[in-house]
């Protein structure tokens, strides 16, 4: 699971909870099994866009709250899934870094803007 604390704070809320409800009833059956004609039921919500992949928190809200970021899965589909597309390969930990690295600068390196 993720240590930003933003992300944690959204995945926890009562809005993402209903929202994954609402997601689930819509579509009961494991999206990806589906495309591959099997029917599986759906027991977990995926970001097709992953919350984590902006650096501010207003990004990652809208990314975390859009219905249509969101594909019913089961289990299964979803560890492969999350396997695939977050591998430990250089490229994926490089880009981790720089999400990181972009989150600190955008908290603490950057000057105030006029308004704040």
């Amino acid at each position: 699971m993720s240590r930003n604390p933003h992300y944690i704070k959204m995945i926890n809320s009562a809005r993402w909870k209903q929202l994954r409800a609402k997601k689930l009833r819509s579509n009961p059956v494991c999206e990806v099994c589906e495309s591959n004609n099997r029917s599986t039921i759906a027991t977990e919500v995926h970001h097709i866009v992953p919350v984590e992949s902006v650096p501010h928190e207003f990004g990652m809200r809208q990314l975390m709250f859009n219905y249509n970021n969101l594909q019913s899965l089961c289990h299964a589909c979803h560890v492969e899934i999350h396997r695939r597309a977050f591998s430990h390969s250089k490229e994926a930990v490089q880009a981790n870094n720089e999400r990181a690295t972009q989150r600190f600068v955008d908290k603490f390196l950057k000057e105030p803007s006029e308004n704040e």
